[in-house]
C-alpha cells in the first residue's frame, strides 16, 4: 500500500493521478519511487527515501528519466538486467517488437519511442511498484493502444500514471486522484455511475432536487432548458433515475474529467 499525505493507492489496482501543470504530480511520484526525501509519503508503511527494500519493488519512468544517449535500445535492455532480480528480458524484446522501436542510439529516437521503451522498462523491470510519468507523451495512435493493451496485461501490479488525459485512460483505471487544493480520489466506476447530469424543464428539475438529499455540484440555466450536475454516491444513484423518469427530466452520466473537476470545485467533500 502507497500513503500520501492526502491519497492511499491500494496495491493491485491501477490509478489515475491528475492535476494542472506545476502542482507537483512529479514530485509526488519521485518521492513514492524514493528519489526524493518522503515528506509524509510511505511505502507499505516505509519511508521510501534512499530505502533499499522499496527502491529494489518500484520503479519510475517517464520521458524525463535519464538514459544513456549512445546507447542503443537493446543495449540499454542491460541496465535493467543489472538492476532488478525481478527483470523479465522476454519481456522486454516482446514490448520492443510491439512498439516497434529500432535499434538506435537512444538520443536519435524521437520523443514518443523514448516513451515508448520507457514503458518497456517499467513493465520488464517486473517492480511491484510501477509509476509512469506521462507515458504517453509523442506516442502515435498505434502505440497509443499498445500503452492501453500492456496497461491490462499488467493489472495486478500497484501501477499509478500521471495524465492530462484522464478521459482517454478511464477504461483502465480502477481510481483516480486529482491533485490540488480541494484533492478528490475515489473508484472510477462509483464516480462514473455516481456523478450525474439531470437536465430539463427548469421547475421540473428544481422539484427533482428539492426531493432528492444530493449535492448539487453544477447547476446552468439555458434557453432549452436547466441542467444540474449532482452527486448520487453511493446509494441515491436509483432515485435520481426515478425521479428523472417521473418528472420528465434526462438523466445522464458525464465523462470522468468533468466529473472529477466538479468535486474538486465544491471542496472535494465528496469524496468516494
Amino acid at each position: 500500500m502507497i500513503t500520501t499525505s492526502d491519497f492511499t493507492f491500494e496495491p493491485g489496482l491501477t490509478h489515475g493521478l491528475v492535476g494542472r501543470n506545476g502542482i507537483g504530480k512529479t514530485t509526488l511520484l519521485r518521492r513514492i519511487a524514493g528519489h526524493l526525501p518522503s515528506e509524509g509519503v510511505r511505502v507499505d508503511g516505509q519511508a521510501p527515501f534512499d530505502n533499499p527494500a522499496v527502491l529494489d519493488k518500484t520503479i519510475l519512468m517517464g520521458i524525463d528519466t535519464p538514459l544513456i544517449d549512445g546507447w542503443n535500445t537493446r543495449k540499454l535492455m542491460t541496465i535493467g538486467k543489472a538492476r532488478w532480480r525481478t527483470w523479465d528480458a522476454r519481456r522486454a524484446e516482446e514490448l520492443i517488437a510491439r512498439f516497434d522501436l529500432p535499434s538506435t542510439n537512444y538520443a536519435n529516437l524521437s520523443r514518443g519511442q523514448k516513451s515508448a521503451l520507457g514503458i518497456v522498462f517499467a513493465v520488464a523491470s517486473g517492480c511491484e511498484n510501477m509509476l509512469l510519468d506521462e507515458p504517453y507523451l509523442g506516442l502515435d495512435a498505434r502505440n497509443q493502444e499498445v500503452f492501453y493493451e500492456t496497461l491490462q496485461e499488467e493489472h495486478g501490479r500497484t501501477i499509478i500514471v500521471s495524465t492530462h488525459h484522464l478521459d482517454d485512460l478511464a477504461a483502465y483505471l480502477d481510481t483516480v486522484s486529482l491533485m490540488g487544493e480541494n484533492p478528490v480520489t475515489g473508484g472510477v466506476e462509483e464516480i462514473l455511475e455516481g456523478v450525474l447530469e439531470l437536465t430539463g424543464n427548469p421547475e421540473q428539475l428544481d422539484r427533482a432536487l428539492s426531493r432528492l438529499d444530493v449535492p448539487v455540484l453544477e447547476r446552468h440555466e439555458g434557453k432549452l432548458g436547466s441542467k444540474a450536475l449532482v452527486d448520487a454516491r453511493p446509494n441515491l444513484i436509483d432515485a435520481v433515475f426515478e425521479q428523472a423518469r417521473e418528472l420528465g427530466l434526462r438523466a445522464s452520466e458525464v465523462t470522468l474529467a468533468r466529473a472529477v473537476a466538479a468535486l474538486a470545485q465544491v471542496g472535494g467533500e465528496h469524496n468516494a
